[in-house]
């Protein structure tokens, strides 16, 4: 393997779809001698597959918990109102200065405002703090 072979092997890293005619150009050599250079490399085992890296769809969306302190209503009378809410992914009762925690998850911070606003707005809720997740260490 040479320096030609590398550069190849990380362009193809870069996009394993690149067209031989892109490859060729940035090596400076032929199309067909590209393809060959490629050709061995995959007989030899140094490629040994093309990939495709997708997007996970649930990574790409905001998630918050919201902390609820509960005013007149009780949390069984709370729960099934905010349970119905598209993009409420947890309800949960907790001990301490809150009374329930919500996870949930939008499509963007806009769309977060309006499910925190739909919950401020339930009858029996005093109060919603909004924590927005910045990273999942695990």
């Amino acid at each position: 393997m040479d320096t030609i072979d590398r550069k190849l092997l990380q362009l193809l890293k870069t996009d394993s779809r690149m067209p031989l005619k892109t490859l060729a150009a940035s090596v400076g050599l032929a199309r067909s001698t590209v393809q060959e250079r490629i050709r061995k490399l995959e007989e030899k085992g140094i490629i040994r597959g093309y990939t495709i890296s997708v997007a996970d769809p649930e990574h790409s969306k905001f998630e918050a918990y919201l902390w609820i302190r509960t005013g007149s209503a009780t949390c069984a009378a709370i729960a099934p109102k905010v349970a119905c809410l598209e993009g409420v992914l947890q309800c949960r009762s907790i001990s301490g200065d809150r009374d329930m925690v919500l996870l949930v998850r939008s499509p963007s911070l806009e769309a977060l405002a309006e499910l925190r606003n739909c919950v401020a707005a339930i009858d029996g809720v005093a109060t919603v703090e909004t924590h927005p997740v910045l990273k999942d260490w695990i």
